[in-house]
């Protein structure tokens, strides 16, 4: 990894995460919300898709406003369709939200118009035109004068939040945390207004946090007043995700809401990383400039884990897609580096049919597996035109001693950590002074004073350059070692 050399001598953090505005016009959204006997929510089934549920939910409720959360099930795809449109219509339901999903769903918008239904979208996806033919729209990305980042449930936070203020009514601790949650969880930029958001969330998920939360950290062993992103990203929201995964939503959905269930998910998030390992192991490196990899009914819940491992080992763009009887394939796609999927799917559109949306770093994708072949040729050619620009990250400085423990403990003020707010890293060079080895061990010491349990061949008098980030575990500071091959660009 490259690294962009910053010559302090001290442990020193320059972040700044200035909130702009978020005001925008909602005045008609919400007027059709308040003036509805009941509405129907229709979200996905991820963690983002479940919490902007509940959020829009929760709020409802204040209102007094009858309501229903929709989840769509894996195998019925991404997004809302006229088969749910339908559905929801046999419920009494005449006015239907979305959450996290809608900005391309063009024929679910025919279809409520053909039904009588009041299609609302709320969306962050990336928008593609012609915009869905809905009765209201709302996604940041379409305002380019106001922060567009936000996660499915930052941006059911602000329609939650201007329905509340409506009323003269303020935000719940529940909402503000299933915010935080959802922003840490489905990796968008931890800057600006969504490290506000994620940090208010944990600052309240430390203090009291909602019931599945809590009974979350209790079956991982994790006590919630020390609540860290690390936590938020790989303990609290893979279990959630876990659900929709390999069972249903549904039982995320009761989780988060009631904290039931916590035992069976905590066994269904232990299945997942079997099953992702299981296809690990049959992945090899192609040679070809973006990787693609087909497999027979794969659970579709778990190929953009396979994507997202396979593109970090790999550092390519990695397309993963489970292939079903009648030759449908369908696929999560996650990229390495600096590289724009939507622009890549846009160019293979134009010679091949296949469906796609999602972000610039990760994507779904449908196509039939007879042109899987062409696909590789037309994402080879756009890859070779746009290779992938290697991720530089930002030194906060030089360690040239073992940090103190109150150095270590003014991190907490910039968590959580994340995408675009990474851990502190801290460049360490020296000499190795020793190496003890034993028969399961290797413990490297630098400059006498560093310990580090290493793979590989170290000798005493060699010179080392890691970049490192210190933690605190059992009352003590700990380095954790993030790169022992570090790249240092010097400006």
């Amino acid at each position: 990894m490259l690294w962009r050399y910053n010559p302090n001598t001290k442990i020193e953090l320059q972040r700044k995460y200035p909130v702009t505005s978020s005001d925008f016009p909602l005045s008609d959204i919400v007027k059709a919300i308040l003036t509805s006997k009941r509405v129907a929510i229709f979200g996905d089934y991820d963690v983002d898709g479940i919490a902007s549920s509940l959020i829009l939910k929760n709020a409802l409720d204040v209102l007094g406003i009858q309501n229903k959360i929709f989840l769509p099930e894996r195998k019925e795809g991404y997004g809302i369709k006229p088969l749910h449109l339908k559905r929801i219509k046999e419920e009494g339901f005449e006015t239907v939200v979305t959450v996290d999903n809608g900005i391309t769903a063009v024929d679910a918008a025919k279809a409520a118009k053909e039904l009588g239904i009041k299609l609302i979208i709320t969306d962050h996806h990336e928008p593609q035109y012609p915009l869905p033919d809905a009765y209201k729209i709302f996604n940041p990305k379409l305002y380019k004068d106001k922060y567009q980042d936000y996660a499915g449930a930052g941006v059911a936070y602000l329609v939650a939040r201007e329905l509340l203020r409506q009323r003269n009514l303020s935000v719940t601790p529940a909402m503000i945390q299933l915010a935080g949650l959802a922003t840490v969880a489905d990796v968008v930029p931890l800057d600006g207004n969504n490290w506000y958001i994620a940090r208010k969330g944990l600052e309240l998920m430390r203090k009291q946090p909602i019931k599945g939360i809590k009974e979350i950290l209790r079956v991982a062993g994790r006590n919630h007043e020390n609540l860290t992103g690390f936590d938020i990203g790989w303990i609290i929201a893979p279990r959630i995700n876990a659900t929709g995964r390999l069972k249903s939503p549904q039982m995320g959905l009761e989780l988060l809401l009631y904290g039931t269930n916590v035992e069976e998910v905590e066994e269904l998030n232990r299945k997942r990383l079997e099953l992702v390992n299981q296809y690990l192991s049959r992945i090899e490196d192609n040679g070809n400039k973006f990787l693609i990899y087909a497999f027979k009914n794969c659970p579709r819940g778990i190929t953009g884990l396979i994507a997202g491992r396979t593109a970090e080992k790999f550092q390519k763009p990695v397309m993963v897609s489970s292939v079903d009887d009648s030759g449908k394939a369908v696929s999560s796609v996650r990229t390495y580096g600096d590289f724009d999927l939507m622009e890549a799917f846009k160019y293979v559109s134009e010679h091949v049919d296949i469906t796609f949306g999602g972000h610039k770093s990760a994507a779904g994708v449908s196509y039939s597996i007879r042109d899987l072949k062409r696909i590789q040729n037309l994402l080879n050619e756009y890859t070779e035109e746009n290779p992938p620009k290697e991720e530089i990250r930002d030194l906060d400085g030089v360690l040239t001693k073992v940090p103190d423990l109150e150095e270590v403990m003014a991190f907490d003020k910039f968590e959580p950590f994340g995408y675009k707010n990474p851990e502190p890293a801290f460049l360490l060079k020296g000499t190795v002074t020793d190496v003890r080895i034993d028969q399961d061990w290797q413990l490297v010491i630098v400059n006498e004073e560093f310990g580090f349990f290493l793979d590989g061949t170290y000798r005493k008098g060699d010179e080392v350059k890691f970049i490192v980030s210190p933690y605190i575990k059992n009352g003590c500071v700990k380095l954790w070692i993030l790169d022992k091959n570090p790249k240092i660009l010097k400006e």
